[in-house]
């Protein structure tokens, strides 16, 4: 059986049902190891981004750059778990209404599987190529003197960008193809029923 719909005569009905077909694919369905690879690095940087760098960030907040706050290390440092401890728990919701949302169609269920892509894409188009930025020696808070924006930094961050947009294609075209094997095969075992 298909996991795609019939294609809608309204433009943006048509694009939610297709990212809801896609994410459907995405999460639930048969992957190849390059499938996987492709969901496994990501989500593992998300992860990371979420478990380290937020908290991290919160901490020079809250203890050297917001002005009216200016707390001690030590508060800033429970703040910060604080904050790191929250997006934990954001993790095991997000897990868990992704794994409910499993073959249930719907309104609510359409839209769990619409924010986890619009998750995807912050992740491939964002988060990875500012995490790359970092690492190559950028960076938004630059100290005295420090070129925030070094040319190797801006197109490290640029070409990982890139390469994150032509995975969500290629994933994308494999979806397309494995959707179309599966309609043809239900295709085929409907005409063998007909005609027995």
């Amino acid at each position: 059986m298909s996991l795609t719909r019939p294609r809608s005569r309204n433009l943006g009905a048509g694009l939610i049902g297709l990212v809801d077909d896609f994410m459907n694919w995405l999460l639930y369905g048969y992957e190849t190891w390059l499938v996987a690879l492709l969901k496994g690095v990501p989500l593992f940087l998300y992860v990371y981004f979420l478990l380290t760098y937020v908290p991290n960030y919160v901490y020079y907040g809250v203890t050297q750059y917001i002005p009216f706050l200016k707390f001690s290390p030590d508060v800033g440092f429970i703040v910060a778990q604080g904050v790191g401890g929250t997006n934990f728990l954001v993790l095991i919701v997000l897990a868990l209404w992704t794994q409910a949302a499993r073959g249930r169609r719907g309104f609510g269920w359409s839209l769990v599987r619409i924010l986890d892509f619009l998750q995807m894409l912050f992740v491939y188009l964002l988060l990875i190529p500012l995490l790359a930025f970092n690492m190559a020696g950028g960076t938004f808070v630059p100290v005295t003197g420090q070129n925030p924006f070094p040319l190797q930094a801006v197109g490290f961050g640029t070409l990982v960008a890139g390469l994150g947009a032509a995975s969500l294609v290629y994933l994308y075209f494999e979806f397309r193809r494995v959707t179309r094997r599966e309609a043809q095969q239900a295709a085929a075992r409907s005409a063998a029923f007909e005609a027995g």
